[in-house]
């Protein structure tokens, strides 16, 4: 070989490294993972399917229902031992239907699996309190931070960030891929 064919494979070697990375990079920020995508599923098979059931009963009929790996244990803990104000609702349920959703939210909290986003949630964690909401953690807050309060202004009468499923187009499923959200309003979102 010459000096031109070494000179042009490593050319061609850098450009394919560049779209690699991109690719890669573009991987690792895309909630693409469907990390969350057989939770309701899995648990459905759990107990004859009671503790994801009555999630989505209890907790889904007043809000959308935010798969546990969003929060660690203690946030949920909190959460369930002060439901008398709940976000400022009164959301208290019998003890035996308290305990199985505290049961269920623990067991599958960010703290407790081994998952691509729950990871990244704790490691967001890392020099915090242990938060009350899910958007009160720095990898919630990383994920939107493209999202203006300007554009959140204009949008609020549609959606807000405690409904997931209201951008995030496949969320019920456990899905919040880059490239499956529609913003109402503004249509698909391309970052």
């Amino acid at each position: 070989m010459n000096i031109g064919s070494y000179r042009m494979l490593t050319l061609l070697f850098l450009v394919l490294l560049v779209a690699a990375g991109g690719v890669l990079a573009d991987r690792d920020d895309d909630w693409g993972e469907h990390f969350f995508s057989h939770w309701f599923k899995k648990d459905m098979k759990l107990n004859n399917g009671q503790h994801s059931q009555l999630y989505q009963e209890e907790c889904g009929s007043c809000h959308f229902p935010f798969q546990p790996g969003f929060l660690p244990a203690e946030s949920w803990r909190g959460m369930m031992a002060s439901l008398d104000d709940h976000f400022g609702e009164n959301a208290e349920l019998a003890d035996e239907d308290r305990s199985r959703l505290l049961s269920y939210l623990t067991s599958n909290s960010a703290d407790t699996i081994d998952a691509e986003i729950a990871n990244k949630v704790m490691w967001s964690l890392r020099y915090t309190a242990t938060p009350k909401r899910i958007t009160e953690t720095a990898f919630f807050r990383h994920e939107h931070d493209e999202i203006s309060p300007r554009l959140m202004q204009r949008i609020k009468d549609k959606v807000s960030f405690s409904n997931c499923d209201g951008c995030h187009t496949r969320a019920i499923q456990g899905s919040y891929d880059e490239h499956e959200i529609a913003i109402p309003g503004l249509g698909r979102w391309d970052d």
